[in-house]
């Protein structure tokens, strides 16, 4: 019996933890005058193009480099934000970290908003909290809607394909030629960006409140149907850049707004 009740508490903590976690609302803080914001930016460089072919099996997934600068985008996107509600110092964290840290702290980052606090995460954060001595961080990241679904994004079906990072999402269907004749069977070429900013609370490191971009459902217009998909114009990927900056802008604002840092 003792046991039982031990394993009925443990279950109960597990569970309020990832609770307090994904399902808690907002914090909304209150920044003091020069406040020291940390931004934690571990967003991939390179853009992706997730291909669904109109057969499936002839689907792809490839990744570009670019010279978008989207992780600077968003460090000015949330710097010139809350620049204009006070002379704030901004402390860059773990700039120079290899690719495989930034990758486990991203994966870190999404466990924290949709499930549970990570123990590394809550180490890194709370170090470097006391090392700049910081008000708030502020993070930056991409995630894996596979791990992470983004409700009627891009569906076949009842199933959700799977996206990572940001760039274009394209869908060849088998009825494409009769797309003017039909209200459905139309090629899709869509922007999108699973970007997520989060803000946490240095005293005690807890989350406070995060965003996410949204899901577009804009299409490139004039997109070259009848070109070789698996190699993108540079044309193309450039048309993508206003798009992914957009949304990911959205996402930076979302996040400060609910936690308080933004009207």
């Amino acid at each position: 019996m003792k046991n039982m009740r031990v394993f009925r508490l443990t279950i109960f903590l597990m569970l309020a933890s990832a609770f307090g976690c994904a399902g808690s609302r907002p914090v909304h803080m209150q920044l003091p005058p020069g406040a020291r914001i940390g931004i934690l930016n571990v967003l991939e460089p390179q853009m992706t193009h997730v291909d669904v072919g109109s057969l499936r099996f002839n689907s792809f997934t490839h990744s570009y480099d670019v010279d978008w600068d989207i992780p600077g985008y968003i460090n000015r996107t949330i710097e010139n934000d809350l620049r204009a509600r006070g002379q704030n110092t901004f402390i860059p964290l773990a700039v120079d970290a290899p690719a495989d840290w930034k990758q486990s702290m991203s994966a870190g980052i999404i466990s924290a908003v949709s499930a549970w606090f990570p123990r590394d995460l809550r180490a890194f954060l709370k170090q470097a909290a006391e090392e700049n001595r910081l008000d708030v961080i502020v993070s930056v990241s991409s995630f894996d809607t596979g791990r992470w679904p983004q409700d009627d994004c891009f569906k076949i079906g009842k199933s959700e394909v799977a996206t990572n990072g940001y760039g274009l999402f394209t869908r060849t269907r088998a009825l494409s030629g009769f797309s003017n004749l039909l209200p459905v069977g139309q090629n899709t070429a869509a922007p999108y960006a699973n970007i997520i900013v989060a803000v946490f609370q240095s005293q005690p490191v807890a989350l406070a409140a995060f965003g996410r971009a949204p899901c577009s459902k804009v299409s490139l217009p004039d997109f070259p149907w009848g070109s070789d998909l698996r190699f993108l114009s540079p044309t193309v990927i450039q048309q993508l850049r206003p798009y992914v900056e957009r949304l990911s802008a959205e996402a930076a604002q979302t996040g400060l707004a609910d936690a308080g840092l933004l009207p």
